[in-house]
């Protein structure tokens, strides 16, 4: 028969070992930060705030901002020159990092604000199509999926969902601008 000597040192060291565990887990205020990622991302300031204001002045914008952060896509936006002289576009490339899907838009920003944003939900709806179908983890997948969209006079894939989301979107920044609403929140000044 084994017979246990009582001491202190296993509960110390059991101690010690359930504080270093502890201290590895995020905490729950990590947890939602890691949640509050946007997944709609620009690492440029220009287009960051532009997808900002975009945000806060479009229903319709809002919604497949939404309906993008439900899927486990993560969309970067990008500028640059697509294409076939497109003013915007999704590039027919899917990565995979781990649980998520990255997809990149490209929009040419020599535009109007509003003709801009039009652009971007335009290609926001077209990443959406992508990432509706969880089972499109590849760029050949990808590309079969928009290759089911109708071709337009360009050549260009084109849905004619992504046709209205743009026009739509940038309907509802003429109206907010012609409204005189002030979209950009004003800047904080630090005294010195």
């Amino acid at each position: 028969m084994v017979q246990w000597i009582r001491t202190r040192r296993p509960v110390r060291a059991s101690r010690a070992a359930l504080i270093v565990v502890a201290s590895l887990l995020p905490s729950a205020a990590q947890a939602q930060n890691i949640q509050a990622m946007p997944r709609v991302r620009s690492g440029e300031t220009m287009i960051a705030q532009l997808i900002g204001d975009a945000h806060a002045a479009s229903v319709t914008f809002r919604g497949l901002v939404a309906a993008i952060d439900a899927t486990n896509g993560i969309v970067y936006v990008e500028s640059g020159q697509c294409r076939h002289r497109a003013r915007a576009c999704l590039v027919h490339s899917i990565q995979v990092a781990g649980p998520h899907r990255i997809l990149r838009v490209i929009v040419n920003t020599r535009r109007d604000r509003e003709g801009l944003t039009g652009a971007i939900g335009h290609e926001l709806q077209h990443a959406m199509e992508v990432l509706s179908e969880p089972g499109i983890t590849t760029s050949q997948g990808m590309f079969f999926r928009l290759f089911g969209m109708s071709m337009g006079i360009t050549g260009q894939l084109e849905s004619k969902e992504a046709v209205e989301v743009g026009i739509q979107i940038e309907n509802e920044m003429r109206t907010t601008t012609r409204a005189g609403v002030r979209i950009t929140p004003p800047t904080i000044r630090v005294p010195r």
